[in-house]
């Protein structure tokens, strides 16, 4: 089963000690550090909307895409609750196309690293450029190289009312894969339905994602030690990436037709 199926039913369950909050303010002060007052931003991997709805609170003009129509699913669940208005859409990334541009975009919780080749990481960093306007901000955050290579192998258990939840996590070096097979039970009724997903994430080097990013058109700002202003360091787990869009650029489109 493809990831973030039959996991999106439990996955606000599984992450309920994340800090959303605490990231909307991450980005916050990235967006005061980096000169940027935008009113739309744009939430890319947005899952079931845990970082949509902090900013959107705030009041921000907020879009969540996702390709699970599981997660999205979930997100507009919890949006009509909260009587807010974010549109959301199911895109795969590396097609990115919306009518509109936003003065932001945001890509969390190391979503990237889902996307297992340089070549389409570098598109994804193309079509998320399309989408925001010249010297429009980009943040997105990667585990790094260091962190998915030194992950230990293992089993691991989450048992809840209603929820089984068996995970098995190994590191395949080559070619440098982090690999979480799930194997989970949900209680319907009287019986339990069973799901099984793999989720992997790429390890990349931090040249590589630079050269990317760089390679796609993008301006690197900075690059930070999470939730810190502190510059990179060799066991860096988490890593911020702050990219802006160079004025006095056209689109693909415009670009094609000079």
């Amino acid at each position: 089963m493809p990831a973030y199926q039959k996991f999106a039913e439990v996955y606000d369950e599984v992450m309920s000690g994340v800090d959303y909050e605490g990231w909307a303010n991450y980005v916050e002060q990235l967006l005061r550090r980096h000169h940027c007052q935008p009113q739309k931003v744009l939430d890319l991997a947005c899952g079931t909307g845990n970082t949509s709805l902090p900013m959107a609170k705030r009041g921000y003009q907020v879009s969540g895409v996702d390709g699970s129509a599981s997660m999205l699913a979930v997100a507009r669940e919890k949006v009509k609750e909260a009587g807010l208005d974010i549109p959301f859409y199911q895109q795969d990334l590396r097609e990115l196309h919306l009518a509109e541009k936003h003065d932001l975009a945001l890509c969390l919780y190391d979503s990237l690293n889902y996307i297992l080749e340089g070549e389409d990481l570098e598109l994804v960093f193309r079509r998320v450029k399309e989408a925001v306007p010249e010297g429009g901000l980009f943040i997105f955050d990667m585990n790094s190289y260091y962190r998915l290579s030194h992950l230990n192998s293992g089993a691991s258990l989450i048992e809840r009312e209603g929820l089984v939840l068996f995970w098995n996590n190994e590191y395949i070096p080559d070619p440098g894969i982090w690999q979480i097979t799930l194997t989970g039970f949900l209680k319907r009724g009287g019986l339990w339905e069973r799901f099984d997903e793999v989720h992997q994430e790429r390890a990349y080097l931090t040249e590589e994602i630079i050269q990317r990013l760089r390679g796609a058109g993008w301006q690197l700002e900075a690059a930070y030690t999470a939730y810190t202003v502190f510059p990179v360091q060799e066991t860096t787990a988490r890593i911020y990436f702050v990219a802006r869009k160079p004025e006095g650029e056209g689109s693909l489109n415009e670009t094609a037709r000079r």
